[in-house]
């Protein structure tokens, strides 16, 4: 049972690769576009750039959320093993 999952799995993931290599040739034969001539568009660069600054804004996030998410827990840690002050 579990070879058949990892062999679809693998299965599906060299279709996927093959899909592309093929998509790959047929645009560089029909239309001479080549994955450099994509990578090197400046419309491709600006996109890039815009999602690469959303990526780094959420992983800031994330990481001010997880800090104050341990500082809460600390505190919380405190809380309980000190217990009440009169």
């Amino acid at each position: 049972m579990i070879k058949k999952i990892f062999s679809r799995r693998n299965r599906g993931f060299i279709q996927a690769i093959i899909l592309i290599i093929i998509a790959l040739a047929l645009l560089k034969y029909f239309f001479n576009i080549s994955l450099a001539d994509i990578l090197n568009n400046q419309v491709v660069k600006d996109i890039w750039s815009i999602t690469k600054s959303l990526f780094q804004v959420l992983w800031q996030t994330v990481q001010v959320l997880f800090d104050f998410l341990k500082q809460l827990v600390a505190s919380a840690k405190d809380f309980v093993s000190n217990g009440i002050q009169p």
